[in-house]
C-alpha cells in the first residue's frame, strides 16, 4: 500500500497552520495618503496600505461615489495597493474600508474625504514680483528647545558638531517672521522639513524617512500649517522643497520593501556619476545613463526606482497631498534630472497643472555654466528624442556661475550680457529662479573674495534682471564659508538663547551688516511696487569698459540699471542709450533717494549699481 511520507504530512500541516495564522493575524499600521479630497480633477486615487499580512485581506468600501477599481499585491505580504475611483459628485465625509480574510476576520479603517480648496489662479502663483528667502530650518532659530532631541528619532542635538543637528525648528521661523518680512522678501522656501531619521548628518533634510510627517525635531504637520497661515496673513508665500530621486536609509519601508524593484539596486554600492548631461545626450550609452540615473547620491540616500508605477503614483500623490493639505504656493523639486524615469517627472508636472493651473514649480537643474545644458528641460517644445519636460521654471545655474565669475573672479561683466543673450533658447526665462547663493554652493561673501561692494552688486543684479530672485539666509550678514556643508549652513546669530549676540535685532548688528540689510530692504521695498520688474521686458546694451546698462520697462513704467564693475569710478555717456531714454528727462536713484538729471554724462562710483526710476 502506498503511504504518504511523514515529512510531507508535517510540511502540509505547517503550511495549513501558517495560512491559518496569516488569516488570523493581520494588522493595519499605515494608510497613505492619510486622507484625500473630493472635487479633484483626477478621480483616481492609489492607497498604500501597510500592515502585517495585510495582502491576505480583501478590502471593501460602501460609500456613495467611491468604488474600488482594482487591488494589487506586490512581493511583500505586508502591502496592499487599493486603486479607487472617486467621482466628482462625491460628498465630503468619512467612509470605512473593511479588510476581510478568508476566515472572515476583519479590520476596519476610517478614511476621510475633505472638500478641495477653491483656487482661482489666472497667473503663476509665484512670479517676477516675488523674491524668495531660503532657510535651512535646523540652522535658523531654536523656538522650542524641548524638541531638540526626540524619542522617535535617532540623532541627538549637538550644536558643537557642524554636521549635526543644532535645534532650529518651525517655531523659530515663526518667531522671526517680522525679520523676514522687513527684509522685503515675499516668499519663504525651507530646505526639506520632513522626517530624516538617520544616525548622523540628518539636519539638511534630503534623506526623508517619512514623506507624510514633519520631523519631530522641527515640529509637527500642524506647526507647518501654522507657519503657512501666519505667512499668508502677512502676504508672504511658501514654497515646499520636495524630493523624488531618493529617500533616506532610515525610511520606514527600508526594512520591508514592497518589491525589490522599489529601489535602484546594484551588486555593490554604486555612486551616481552626477553627470546630468547623459539624460539629454543624443549619443548616450546605457551604462553611462544608468550610472547617472540609478547610482545613489550617497550611502544614506537610496535611489528610488520611478519605473515602478506604484512608487511613481505614491510620490505624485504625496506632492499633491502637501499642496492641498498645507495650502502651498509653490514647489521646488530637488535633483530634477536624476530620477531614472523622466517621463514620470513630466507626468507629475502635467498632473499638477491639470489639478492647479498656473501652479509654480521650479526644477533644480544644476548642470554647469552653459545655457545649452538647461534647454532640454525648459524649452517648451518637443525635444529631438520626443521628450517634453513640462517645466516652466529652472534653477538658473548658468546665470549664477556667470555672476560668480564677473563679481568674484575679475571677469568682464560682458559675460553676464552673453549669458542673457542666450535666453531665446528658453521657453520663458522670466520664470527662471535666479540666485547668488544657496545651500549647495560656497557662501556668496566667500565666492566674491570677501568684497562687500561686490556682494551688493550681485544683490542689485538679481533683484532687477529677468527672473524670480532668491537669496540664502545669512548672506545678508556676510556669512563666510568655502564649502557646501554644515559649516556653510551655520547658525543664524541670535536664533539660540545662548548666542552672544542677536542679529535679528538691528542694534546688535555690525555696521556692515546694517548697511547691507538696509541696501537689500531698500531695493526690495521699491521692487514690490515696480511693475516694470514684475511684468516688464528687458532691454540691455553691450557692456563697454566693464559697465553694464539695461532697462526694465512695462507700459509707461521704466527703470534704468547701471552696474559699474570697475575698481574706479567712471563717467558714463548716456547718448548711447537714447532709444531707451527718449521722453525721460529725470530719474530717481532708488537707493540714495536723489534725483538724477539724464544729461549727456553721469558719474558712477566704483563697484556700484545705480537703479534709476525714470521720470518724464
Amino acid at each position: 500500500m502506498n503511504t504518504v511520507p511523514r515529512n510531507f504530512i508535517v510540511g502540509l500541516l505547517l503550511t495549513f497552520s501558517m495560512q491559518f495564522i496569516l488569516a488570523q493575524n493581520i494588522t493595519l499600521q499605515r494608510v497613505e495618503p492619510p486622507n484625500w479630497w473630493v472635487g479633484m480633477e483626477n478621480t483616481q486615487l492609489q492607497l498604500l496600505v501597510y500592515g502585517e499580512n495585510i495582502s491576505s485581506a480583501t478590502p471593501s468600501i460602501a460609500y456613495n461615489g467611491v468604488s474600488i477599481k482594482s487591488v494589487s499585491r506586490l512581493e511583500s505580504s505586508n502591502y496592499l495597493f487599493i486603486n479607487l475611483t472617486i467621482s466628482k459628485q462625491t460628498k465630503p465625509g468619512t467612509f470605512e474600508i473593511t479588510f476581510r480574510t478568508d476566515k472572515n476576520k476583519k479590520l476596519v479603517y476610517k478614511y476621510e474625504l475633505i472638500a478641495k480648496r477653491n483656487r482661482n489662479v489666472e497667473e503663476l502663483t509665484i512670479d517676477g514680483s516675488d523674491v524668495m528667502y531660503l532657510i535651512t530650518p535646523d540652522r535658523f532659530s531654536n523656538g522650542d528647545p524641548t524638541n531638540d532631541s526626540t524619542d522617535d528619532t535617532i540623532e541627538r542635538a549637538d550644536r558643537k558638531n557642524p554636521n549635526g543637528r543644532h535645534g532650529g525648528d518651525i517655531k523659530g521661523i515663526i518667531n522671526h517672521l517680522d525679520y523676514i518680512e522687513n527684509l522685503g522678501v515675499t516668499t519663504l522656501w525651507l530646505n526639506p522639513f520632513l522626517e530624516n531619521d538617520q544616525s548622523a548628518y540628518s539636519y539638511h533634510g534630503y534623506g526623508i524617512s517619512d514623506f507624510y510627517k514633519t520631523d519631530s525635531r522641527l515640529g509637527t504637520n500642524n506647526d507647518y500649517k501654522t507657519l503657512i497661515n501666519f505667512c499668508h496673513a502677512r502676504g508672504l508665500k511658501v514654497v515646499m522643497d520636495q524630493v523624488f530621486n531618493h529617500c533616506g536609509t532610515g525610511h520606514w519601508w527600508m526594512n520591508d520593501l514592497p518589491s525589490q524593484d522599489w529601489l535602484n539596486q546594484w551588486d555593490e554600492f554604486t555612486y551616481s556619476s552626477f553627470t546630468n548631461a547623459t539624460v539629454s545626450d543624443p549619443y548616450q550609452s546605457k551604462s553611462d545613463y544608468d550610472l547617472h540615473a540609478k547610482g545613489w547620491f550617497d550611502v544614506n540616500l537610496p535611489d528610488l526606482n520611478l519605473n515602478n508605477p506604484y512608487l511613481a503614483n505614491y510620490l505624485i500623490q504625496n506632492s499633491i497631498w502637501w499642496i492641498e493639505y498645507a495650502n502651498l504656493d509653490g514647489i521646488r523639486m530637488d535633483t530634477y534630472p536624476y530620477p531614472n524615469n523622466k517621463e514620470v517627472m513630466a507626468d507629475w508636472l502635467k498632473t499638477i497643472e491639470e489639478e492647479y493651473p498656473n501652479y509654480y514649480v521650479v526644477a533644480e537643474t544644476a548642470m554647469g555654466d552653459k545655457v545649452a545644458s538647461y534647454v532640454y528641460w525648459n524649452n517648451g517644445r518637443l525635444n529631438r528624442d520626443g521628450y517634453v519636460s513640462n517645466i516652466k521654471s529652472i534653477s538658473d545655474y548658468a546665470l549664477y556661475y556667470s555672476m560668480i565669475k564677473v563679481f568674484g573672479k575679475d571677469e568682464n561683466i560682458y559675460d553676464l550680457y552673453e549669458i542673457l543673450s542666450s535666453d531665446y533658447l528658453y521657453e520663458n526665462p522670466f520664470n527662471n529662479k535666479i540666485f547668488n547663493g544657496n545651500h549647495d554652493v560656497a557662501r556668496l561673501y566667500t565666492e566674491l573674495k570677501k568684497n562687500k561692494d561686490k556682494v551688493k552688486l550681485s544683490m542689485a543684479f538679481i533683484f532687477t534682471t529677468r527672473g524670480i530672485p532668491q537669496v540664502y539666509y545669512g548672506d545678508e550678514l556676510f556669512f563666510d564659508s568655502p564649502k557646501p556643508d554644515g559649516i556653510l549652513r551655520y547658525d543664524f546669530p541670535g536664533g539660540w538663547e545662548s548666542d552672544q549676540r542677536n542679529a535679528f535685532l538691528e542694534e546688535e548688528r555690525t555696521t556692515d551688516e546694517k548697511d547691507l540689510i538696509e541696501y537689500i530692504s531698500t531695493i526690495l521695498k521699491w521692487r514690490k511696487e515696480a511693475m516694470e520688474i514684475h511684468q516688464g521686458k528687458l532691454k540691455h546694451y553691450k557692456p563697454m569698459d566693464n559697465i553694464y546698462v539695461y532697462f526694465r520697462y512695462y507700459r509707461d513704467e521704466k527703470t534704468m540699471v547701471v552696474i559699474n564693475n570697475n575698481e574706479q569710478s567712471k563717467i558714463l555717456n548716456l547718448s548711447r542709450f537714447k532709444e531707451s531714454l527718449q521722453g525721460f528727462a529725470m530719474g530717481l536713484d532708488i537707493i540714495k533717494k536723489r534725483s538724477i538729471a539724464l544729461n549727456e554724462e553721469i558719474v558712477i562710483d566704483a563697484n556700484t549699481a545705480l537703479i534709476v526710476k525714470l521720470k518724464k
